[in-house]
């Protein structure tokens, strides 16, 4: 979960765990698979659940939400500028 949230290097996740780099690359893949599978299975994917998760948040006095802002390379097409981006310089 750590490598799907902050993504970082393997290299830092073999050292963590004391294996080779393909190593923690081949159970990163594995892990996140059966990740996937089991939040699928209990309907917690991020796709039309948010019903479900308004539903769970609702007997939760705090909750902590990670906003933090990735860089991203603008597109460099006009027409694909214009649909990602308003125009406005602090939208």
């Amino acid at each position: 979960m750590v490598y799907l949230k902050t993504n970082p290097l393997q290299e830092l996740h073999a050292i963590q765990f004391e294996m080779t780099q393909p190593q923690a690359n081949r159970w990163i893949h594995l892990l996140s698979e059966i990740l996937r599978r089991t939040l699928k299975t209990l309907g917690e994917l991020p796709d039309r659940n948010s019903k479900r998760l308004i539903h769970i948040l609702q007997g939760c006095e705090e909750v902590l939400l990670d906003g933090t802002e990735r860089p991203i390379q603008r597109p460099l097409d006009e027409d694909w500028q214009s649909a990602c981006y308003s125009g406005k310089k602090n939208s």
